[in-house]
């Protein structure tokens, strides 16, 4: 109750900076985030429920093909989509919870048309190029996960633990309706516009408190949401060009506190961990930036 109260004063005393980290979030979600994952959500509710159809005497196949969903889905179309679909075949029994948890940071990342267009080209100017930033945020990812997935193999595949809906499937509740389904998904992606708004007032309030300066203040803002913690770490003299080029790449790794609050909104049914999930991504995040360091 002190803290909200905190921020209530905080807020009122500093209107200007939540109007302009509001009306900035809200444009973020509304120019870019809504129209591109908005039909994404929907076309992954249709292979969830498709998935979900198929006979479970194959239990071993229709795990192996919601994963395939799963890593295509969250890889090419990027957060929080990924974490969306993993969510809803967690719920659903077709993959274990464990497994979820394995492959949820890799899954759950920024998507290549957001790296391409805004941190290649509009951030970084094509000074490296898309394939390289690509290697340098996936190569983590990959190898953890690969680890984590043949210990994983290794101690559950042969006890058919992959797959745990043989004999929950009849207790689960009846397969929502359509309309039940998209009211769900609007309220999604609702919370998620409010999440990048609170993070933009957040990212307002960093970038204007004056006992944090440049570079420390970018730093933070980054670290809050990558969109604009990116361009204030471009937009910075006090760092060399490696090492911004570098921060720059890890930020889009680790998706910034936004994305972790919209990982949070998504998966908050299925007990998935976001804090395993938030480890991972620092982990990645950290070598990612040794990467890019090496080959820059």
């Amino acid at each position: 109750m002190l803290v909200c109260f905190i921020i209530l004063v905080l807020f009122i005393y500093n209107s200007n900076l939540v109007i302009d980290g509001a009306s900035y979030g809200l444009m973020l979600w509304y120019k870019n985030v809504l129209p591109m994952l908005l039909p994404f959500m929907l076309i992954s509710g249709v292979f969830v429920r498709k998935v979900n159809k198929l006979s479970s005497q194959n239990g071993k196949s229709k795990s192996l093909m919601a994963l395939f969903i799963t890593f295509f889905l969250g890889i090419f179309c990027g957060y929080p989509l990924g974490a969306k679909t993993c969510s809803d075949f967690v719920q659903k029994k077709i993959y274990s919870k464990t497994l979820g948890n394995i492959i949820l940071p890799l899954c759950n990342n920024s998507s290549p048309m957001f790296i391409s267009g805004y941190i290649v080209y509009g951030i970084l100017q094509d000074s490296i190029s898309f394939f390289t930033v690509i290697l340098c945020i996936y190569a983590p990812y990959i190898l953890v996960t690969t680890v984590e997935i043949i210990i994983f193999f290794i101690k559950y595949y042969k006890k058919d633990n992959l797959n745990q809906s043989d004999n929950i499937n009849k207790f689960q509740k009846e397969e929502p309706n359509l309309y039940e389904y998209l009211i769900n998904t609007i309220n999604q992606i609702t919370f998620v516009g409010i999440c990048i708004m609170f993070c933009s007032i957040i990212t307002e309030f960093i970038i204007h408190i004056p006992y944090i300066e440049a570079p420390f203040s970018s730093y933070l803002s980054g670290i809050t949401e990558i969109t604009r913690g990116t361009m204030d770490i471009k937009n910075d003299i006090l760092i060399s060009e490696k090492i911004k080029t570098a921060l720059i790449i890890a930020m889009t790794s680790f998706g910034g506190i936004s994305s972790i609050f919209q990982t949070k909104i998504v998966i908050d049914k299925s007990g998935l961990s976001i804090i395993y999930y938030t480890a991972i991504k620092a982990i990645c995040a950290i070598l990612t930036m040794g990467i890019c360091i090496l080959l820059i």
